[in-house]
């Protein structure tokens, strides 16, 4: 084997073993993503780093994505932020860039059957961990709370366990429909239904119950559209699972009463999460002025918002970022940035109107559970949900690459991935 091909080899394993493990430590995930661009600089010669870049320019995700880190730097030189403070958001949006690497890694299918394994069974192991959790104390858990109607978040913070359970559900789903055998396909199922009553039962994630529904609806809209008694069946059939779960969970009825009661009685004086979100939408109303068409600058919101928010507490919920992804590139990036995120999640959708039902269906849920969860957080801001977020729509987006991949160990995935 030459060292081109060890290479190659060490930087398609280092993107497996990223998907097994973003899912559960951001500290190893972040040193495999280092691993897989070190290994892959090097598996390239001049003619690999021209069908990289190739491959890279056709992709349509990449294009918005590289406009936004370049709008993201033409953006610092208007900012009142200082370069200390800009340099902290270059941290964050390297990722993007980072995003054509994963599309060019994972060109051939086996590969991204094996990184769809990885991710599904860290995933597995944080549901069953979840569950596990309401009986025992687990010492990887980060919460210590036995019991039903209590948090058990386990890894991550309940937003991101939140979001990717759901996404986890819809690839189950995804799986039971695609699988061989109706053990296979009951097992799968059975998962996808566990996953969902973790999301509404055992966290406290509002987004995650959000992006569940929303995705879980899209998914079937997408899959079943043109059967109607099939469609009608499904909604029937979750809808009776939701008012279910609703009528079980204290949770769930606790943090969606209490989001109303917030929203109705939300005041600058007092620190809610949904009184927050609002008078985040009042702050940007009252300061597109700074914005203009161009952006206040990258970085400029937290700089902004501390002068604006004179209260400590409230400050420290609202002034590192707007809680909204959208509000953000809009308030740093103006229009532009706007346009471009937007951009880049409708290349996914794009891409994903050209697939058959089963994977154009989970696409199309990935992207539901993005818009989501950009609408209630600053996700792409975040380490741990612009991990996930960039690292899965490289694994969706990586099949659309033109060309012939190159070849990886000729072995077989452990699971049917999606294409």
């Amino acid at each position: 084997m030459s060292f081109r091909s060890f290479a190659r080899r060490a930087a398609v394993c280092s993107v497996v073993l990223l998907f097994g493990a973003f899912p559960i430590s951001v500290a190893l995930a972040n040193s495999l993503m280092l691993l897989a661009v070190v290994f892959g600089a090097l598996s390239l010669d001049g003619s690999g780093w021209r069908d990289f870049f190739s491959r890279s320019w056709s992709n349509p995700v990449v294009r918005p994505a590289l406009a936004l880190v370049l709008l993201i730097v033409l953006a610092s030189f208007w900012s009142p932020a200082s370069w200390e403070e800009i340099g902290g958001y270059y941290k964050k949006d390297v990722k993007f860039l980072i995003l054509p690497v994963f599309i060019y890694l994972l060109s051939h299918r086996e590969d991204r059957g094996y990184c769809w394994t990885a991710f599904g069974l860290a995933m597995f192991f944080t549901l069953a961990s979840t569950w596990a959790n309401v009986w025992l104390q687990l010492p990887w858990s980060r919460t210590f709370n036995q019991g039903f109607g209590a948090d058990h978040t386990v890894f991550k913070d309940h937003i991101s366990q939140g979001i990717m359970m759901s996404l986890f559900v819809s690839l189950c789903m995804h799986w039971a429909i695609k699988a061989k055998s109706r053990w296979m396909a009951v097992l799968f199922w059975l998962v996808a239904g566990f996953g969902a009553a973790s999301v509404l039962l055992l966290t406290e994630s509002r987004t995650g119950y959000l992006g569940l529904l929303l995705s879980m609806s899209v998914f079937s809209l997408t899959l079943w559209w043109r059967r109607p008694k099939t469609l009608v069946g499904v909604i029937s059939l979750g809808a009776v699972a939701l008012l279910t779960a609703y009528q079980l969970s204290p949770q769930f009825q606790q943090r969606t009463n209490l989001a109303l009661e917030q929203a109705q009685n939300h005041s600058a004086s007092s620190v809610t999460s949904v009184g927050a979100r609002i008078e985040v939408w009042r702050f940007m109303a009252k300061h597109t002025h700074n914005a203009k068409l161009m952006g206040a600058g990258t970085a400029s919101y937290p700089v902004i918002a501390r002068s604006y928010f004179k209260d400590p507490e409230f400050c420290a919920a609202i002034c590192p970022h707007p809680h909204n992804q959208f509000l953000l590139f809009y308030f740093e990036q103006g229009v532009p940035g706007l346009i471009l995120i937007l951009w880049f999640m409708l290349a996914i959708v794009r891409q994903g109107l050209r697939f058959q039902s089963g994977h154009r269906a989970l696409m199309l849920a990935f992207v539901a559970i993005m818009f989501t969860s950009n609408m209630t957080h600053s996700s792409l801001w975040l380490s741990t949900e612009s991990q996930f977020f960039i690292l899965m729509t490289a694994l969706l987006m990586a099949s659309s690459c033109r060309g012939k991949p190159v070849p990886p160990p000729a072995t077989a995935a452990t699971v049917q991935a999606p294409a």
